[in-house]
């Protein structure tokens, strides 16, 4: 009887499920600092994804990634302070405008070569933090917006921060689910082949600019979702937070120390560096300002040089090296065996011969 392995999509799907359930362990904690560290490292995990999707999968480094995300807190908490529009419409207001956005700037700047569209991006979130800034009559301007706190759940606002643990949790199993269904699509298999080479790619067939864009919209929907469902959690945005390049940048570490360009690297460097930082900030900011970013900065460095690829990156690529080995080790073994029996044969039909 044979035994069925599973397929690499099951397989990540097996992952992935584990990883929820895990998360789900945290609804038994009463802590709400812990559980604020939880919801900021799934918030930041949902977000190093989103960013995954375009930069780790396509390879088109964005830097202002934030845009997004302040585009869609801004639609959600405006619609909802302004005109009472619930946020749970709101929230998908401000990712289509997201992705809206996302197709305008795609179209515009994902023609450029090299550095220039991650400064077109950077330019884009400094462009929209100083518009909003500008605009004050309409967005309060520097003073940010404050969400009056009605907890209800058509305001997706709680007093408990359980109601939010589990709505992030819901957020970050889509978010996987997606980056699964892109890994093993069509879409995904094109976009890492326009991050492998984008010339061997264009000359097969692909086009490199739609699927760009596509992956650019779809990264944008889930930073926008992912902006707008923690500004109902914190109750407050402001155009420095919401547009600040910082988010941008913890996007790229994260992926990159968990593994760009795969599927559960972001969500491992989310997980496990927020909560870091979090604690680090706690213990030395107050004694050692700005001690947490240096480490935060060796860290990166030791992954740089020692582990280009990232955890994830780096453990899947010596599982790969090992399985080919194994593979080679018994072709090898097969093949002996094979030389064996054929010189055993020669011999046998030697002495046969001789014998007749």
């Amino acid at each position: 009887m044979k035994i069925a392995f599973p397929t690499p999509r099951q397989r990540d799907l097996l992952i992935g499920a584990a990883i929820v359930a895990l998360l789900f362990l945290g609804l038994f904690l009463n802590n709400r600092f812990y559980l604020d560290i939880l919801i900021t490292s799934m918030y930041f995990s949902v977000i190093a994804a989103a960013w995954n999707i375009m930069c780790g999968f396509a390879g088109q480094l964005s830097l202002g990634h934030v845009a997004f995300l302040g585009v869609g807190q801004y639609t959600s908490v405006l619609l909802f302070t302004r005109l009472g529009v619930t946020p749970w419409v709101g929230v998908f207001a401000g990712g289509l405008t997201a992705m809206l956005l996302a197709c305008f700037v795609g179209m515009l700047a994902l023609r450029l070569k090299g550095p220039f569209f991650a400064l077109a991006t950077l330019a884009l979130s400094t462009i929209l933090q100083l518009l909003t800034i500008r605009f004050q009559n309409f967005t309060n301007g520097s003073s940010g917006i404050t969400i009056p706190f009605q907890p209800r759940f058509a305001n997706i606002i709680f007093v408990s921060p359980k109601p939010y643990y589990i709505i992030f949790i819901v957020l970050l199993m889509f978010v996987l689910l997606m980056t699964i269904y892109m890994r093993y699509s069509r879409l995904g298999s094109n976009l890492i082949a326009i991050r492998e080479n984008d010339l061997a790619a264009s000359t097969l067939g692909i086009n490199l600019f739609k699927n760009k864009v596509i992956a650019l919209m779809i990264s944008a929907l889930f930073t926008s979702i992912a902006g707008s469902l923690y500004a109902q959690y914190t109750l407050f945005i402001d155009p420095v937070n919401s547009f600040s390049p910082v988010v941008s940048q913890k996007a790229a570490i994260l992926s990159i120390i968990g593994g760009a360009g795969t599927i559960f690297g972001p969500i491992l460097g989310g997980l496990l560096l927020t909560p870091i930082e979090i604690m680090l900030r706690a213990w030395l900011g107050s004694t050692y300002q700005g001690a947490y970013l240096i480490i935060y900065g060796i860290i990166l460095i030791f992954v740089i040089l020692v582990i280009p690829n990232g955890v994830v990156g780096t453990v899947s690529q010596s599982f790969r090296s090992k399985k080919s080995q194994r593979i080679e080790s018994r072709i090898s073994a097969s093949e002996d065996k094979s030389e064996e029996d054929d010189a055993a044969y020669n011999i046998t039909d030697s002495v046969n011969r001789n014998e007749y």
